[in-house]
């Protein structure tokens, strides 16, 4: 669609230069609209606008229709270059991902393969499986018939334990009972031996007697025996108790020895007591241990019975679940089954598949060969710089970084892009390096180490906006020999550099003063917005704007505020002005938010009343402009700040190529309502 428009543009341009030249040939008033419709007809697009007078004459006519075919055309050969960008992009990802998708089936294809021998693989395993599971319960089942066996025989031990402890506790109540008739037989023993010791004592006295009485009968036949007849009587006595007490020693000596016989057999008694009370105490000893050992087994009998009670539970729950595993194995034989069916359907899938993943990657190749052709129609049209052939023996590495936070950096990027491209065309490298800090991270520090990383990496220049604050760094790697180049707007005495491209610094604030004056028939009030002082093009736009409109004395300014490089600060302040001025007639407004000042003048109800002067373009501006808000925007060819300081850089390292100055020019331009309808929407 895009070839076709450009090839009507380019008729249409035939055209006109045709009428041109005829209607036009000898008047020597139009020989500058010739001049310029030469050029454009030749494809150099970069040249500036024709100079139109003010009033509605022919040439006045012809040469606005030039200037809008011209700025139509360079807007859609830019644009037409970011979309070359953006489809080139395109083709590479898509020709990468036919060729990961190629190499995809191909593995897809390898993959079904293995699948299918692992498919036939898993459904004999699965088929030993069910008949393990099956020889597992029949073992589980005589598993289950012991462990019935087991709880019984354990229940019988339980009852056992509990009788015999019963029988033992008997037994212990018996012997503890003999223990105790045992200790009273022996007090009894004691007592007993004790009185027999009395017996024997009373013996002892009684043989007393009997010696004492033997020795008064021995006295008295003494006697008897010197009384002679008179005391035979005496004698007789005598006699009888020396008789008598013979027999009394003999009968207590007969006593003595049985109390001794009694003495020895109470001893042998006691003895045996002893030794009864003896055995009793370590059978007694030996009885505990017993009674403790079957109390532990009869313990240990119910804990393995509670035990065997918790493997059966368990036993149960293993049943089940391998009658579950049965279940799911017998379930995932089927899914084998289905399996190696589909295994066969993928791999025709697959055969589908790459057949069209090659017409994708013939149709990907044809789109390709389309872009260089539209890349050759570009070439046609001279609307910046180009890069040279190369002198050098390795390849010139260029690195770009800029701001990435609004339209006209955003213009920029596609520019750089474009440039990168171009590069690549001819063995050049180029990189470009949004600068989008994280959240917390300094800006200051990401210039930092953008520019160190450019300077380890080898890189032979590097451009930036020159008000980024690259002082210390870019001394830091001054010994590297990389060159620094400017764009944008020049960085101080103390940064050496080789060149910058920018705009005439007093020239956009000029434009915009006579674009005003001209809106406002030369007189009115008017506000400024300016952008941060500490970065020079806000000072520049604003003071050759004061200088400019001072020029003009129906005009004045009546309000000036400083703006943060923020979309609601500029709402909030441009709100606040025109509350505080309700005789501002126009806004003059100098950073990268333009239409958040337009949105505040619409929010405010002073659509028609208040018009605002502007930088920069693109679709938001384009439809305030048509709404009647914004009147002008001066455009600073975005594009060409991103593309054209890479080349120049690059022929001038590659190629020996001089820079046309220190200061290269950027090209203005300005929409209004009178060519904003023209304008080709990228």
């Amino acid at each position: 669609m895009e070839i076709v428009l450009l090839i009507l543009v380019i008729i249409e341009l035939l055209v006109i230069a045709f009428l041109i030249f005829k209607l036009l040939k000898n008047n020597r008033d139009y020989n500058a609209i010739v001049k310029k419709g030469q050029q454009i007809v030749k494809g150099k697009l970069n040249v500036d606008d024709i100079k139109v007078d003010e009033g509605k004459g022919t040439s006045t006519i012809i040469a606005s229709s030039i200037n809008a075919i011209k700025s139509n055309l360079l807007t859609f050969v830019e644009a037409t270059k970011g979309n070359v960008i953006i489809l080139s992009d395109a083709i590479d990802v898509l020709s990468k991902s036919v060729e990961a998708n190629q190499k995809g089936n191909e593995q897809i294809a390898d993959g079904v393969t293995n699948v299918a021998g692992k498919t036939a693989e898993q459904f004999e395993i699965v088929k030993d499986n069910l008949e393990l599971i099956e020889a597992n319960n029949e073992q589980m089942e005589k598993v289950e018939h012991s462990m019935q066996s087991i709880r019984t025989l354990l229940d019988e031990s339980v009852a056992s334990c509990k009788e015999g402890i019963a029988k033992l506790e008997g037994y212990e109540t018996d012997m503890n009972a003999m223990s105790v008739e045992l200790n009273n037989i022996d007090e009894i023993l004691t007592a007993f031996n004790a009185e027999i010791k009395r017996i024997e004592e009373v013996g002892d006295f009684i043989i007393g007697i009997s010696e004492q009485l033997k020795l008064l009968a021995f006295n008295a036949s003494i006697e008897a025996a010197r009384a002679g007849q008179a005391g035979r009587g005496f004698a007789v006595v005598a006699d009888e108790m020396n008789d008598m007490s013979a027999k009394t020693k003999d009968g207590m000596d007969t006593i003595n020895k049985i109390v001794h016989e009694i003495i020895n057999s109470s001893k042998q008694v006691n003895d045996s007591i002893r030794t009864c009370e003896d055995t009793y105490n370590k059978s007694k000893d030996t009885f505990e241990r017993v009674n403790s050992s079957f109390r532990s087994i009869n313990e240990q009998s119910v804990e393995i019975h509670n035990m065997m009670q918790d493997v059966s539970g368990k036993f149960e729950v293993m049943a089940d679940n391998s009658v579950e595993t049965k279940r799911k194995a017998t379930k995932l034989f089927d899914t084998s089954q289905a399996i190696s069916e589909s295994t066969h359907e993928i791999a025709a899938v697959s055969e589908e598949v790459a057949a069209e993943s090659n017409k994708i990657a013939m149709h990907t190749e044809k789109l390709g060969g389309m872009l260089m052709g539209i890349q050759g129609l570009l070439g046609q049209f001279n609307t910046a710089i180009v890069p040279a052939r190369s002198k050098r023996s390795k390849p010139t590495k260029i690195m770009l970084m800029s701001m990435y936070d609004n339209d006209f950096w955003y213009g920029v990027g596609r520019g750089a892009n474009y440039a990168v491209k171009e590069l690549a065309s001819v063995g050049g490298i180029a990189e470009y390096v949004p600068l989008i800090p994280g959240p917390g991270e300094d800006l200051d520090q990401l210039v930092s180490n953008t520019i160190l990383s450019a300077a380890e990496r080898g890189f032979d220049g590097i451009i930036m906006p020159g008000f980024l604050n690259a002082a210390e760094p870019l001394s830091k790697v001054a010994g590297s020999g990389m060159k620094v180049m400017m764009f944008n707007c020049d960085c101080g005495p103390n940064i050496k550099r080789v060149a910058c491209l920018r705009p005439d610094p007093d020239e956009p604030g000029i434009i915009a003063a006579q674009a005003m004056a001209k809106q406002l028939g030369k007189k009115g009030n008017v506000g400024l917005l300016i952008g941060n002082l500490d970065v020079g093009v806000n000072v520049e736009r604003r003071d050759s704007f004061k200088k400019e409109i001072a020029n003009v004395k129906g005009i004045s300014i009546v309000d000036e505020v400083i703006i943060a490089d923020d979309e609601d600060d500029v709402y909030r302040k441009t709100m606040n002005m025109l509350r505080a001025n309700d005789n501002i007639q126009a806004l003059y407004i100098t950073n990268g938010f333009p239409c958040a000042a337009a949105r505040a003048i619409d929010d405010s109800g002073r659509a028609g009343k208040v018009k605002l002067f502007a930088f920069d373009h693109n679709q938001d501006i384009f439809r305030y402009i048509k709404k009647g808000i914004i009147a002008a925007a001066i455009g600073q060819d975005a594009f060409g700040q991103g593309h054209d300081p890479i080349v120049w850089l690059y022929n001038n390292i590659a190629a020996d190529e001089p820079f046309p100055g220190e200061f290269i020019p950027c090209r203005l331009s300005v929409v209004d309502k009178n060519n904003v309808e023209s304008l080709i929407e990228a």
